[in-house]
């Protein structure tokens, strides 16, 4: 039930929430193709992988812009997203429009060569997001170190950073835990980046064997409204009755910091000292 999710599957999340906001409405990519069609001109134009396409064509300009490692990092994606939608749109043979294919397959090489350059092109790049996707995409080993030493020497201020961080240190649930709980420490009103560090530090806790602290953060996950939360793992032998009660209180109170973004390192400790945690 409870496991650490794959933090690819939020980069184009992170993409359009952070950095593409108003301006993927279709009404503003159609301005950007009137305005300059070799953005657009390459893609194709049918119904298939609408939305793709316009994430894609609104990187582009954001980039052309103001070109910086976030807004590489927003094409990159793009990118990435807009070419798993072509390949499948590629193999379709149109029935009325047959020439349609030839115009999907068309966008899809195109992409595919803008995307590779890209790559190379950030492959030494120090940004956290570029070298989490080397990583991810790419199992690049070299990304990895890196984006792990950077994390060590700075603090980011993206509970996701934090959430991709847990998932490198997956086999070592202590320091998976740590990160999880730095992005806990961020969190704003992101339900879903919520559930997926709330899920992640279950897991590590239960990893560990840790089922007061699984427990606690069990239910600090209902207080919150996270879904699909078993409180039937913890049977009468492993945490008894009046600890349970104790730590319900203090789930309480954990879930009240977070969602007035008042948790912190010192709040969290002092909660468990009173337990004994």
């Amino acid at each position: 039930m409870y496991r650490l999710f794959s933090i690819g599957r939020l980069i184009p999340v992170i993409t359009i929430a952070s950095l593409l906001a108003a301006c993927g409405e279709p009404s503003h990519v159609v301005t950007i193709c009137e305005n300059d069609d070799a953005l657009c001109q390459d893609l194709n134009s049918d119904q298939w992988c609408q939305r793709e396409r316009d994430s894609l064509i609104t990187a582009r300009f954001h980039l052309k812009q103001n070109e910086t490692e976030q807004t590489q990092y927003s094409l990159l994606t793009s990118l990435s997203t807009y070419q798993e939608c072509i390949k499948i749109a590629a193999l379709i043979e149109p029935r009325t429009h047959p020439e349609l294919k030839t115009l999907r397959v068309s966008a899809m090489l195109s992409t595919y060569d803008e995307l590779l350059a890209l790559e190379k092109q950030t492959l030494n790049s120090n940004n956290p997001y570029i070298l989490n996707y080397h990583w991810v995409t790419h199992n690049n080993e070299a990304a990895k170190r890196r984006f792990i030493a950077l994390s060590k020497k700075q603090s980011f201020d993206d509970p996701v950073l934090y959430f991709a961080i847990a998932n490198i240190y997956d086999n070592n649930t202590d320091k998976a835990a740590v990160n999880l709980l730095k992005g806990i420490r961020l969190l704003d009103d992101d339900h879903e980046m919520t559930t997926k560090l709330i899920y992640g530090l279950i897991t590590a806790y239960m990893h560990q064997r840790n089922y007061d602290l699984a427990y606690l953060w069990s239910h600090v996950a209902i207080i919150l409204e996270v879904e699909n939360i078993n409180l039937t793992l913890f049977t009468h032998n492993k945490i008894s009755q009046i600890k349970k009660t104790r730590l319900e209180i203090l789930a309480t109170r954990i879930a009240e910091q977070i969602e007035d973004q008042e948790f912190t390192d010192e709040s969290y400790q002092y909660i468990l000292s009173s337990v004994r945690l």
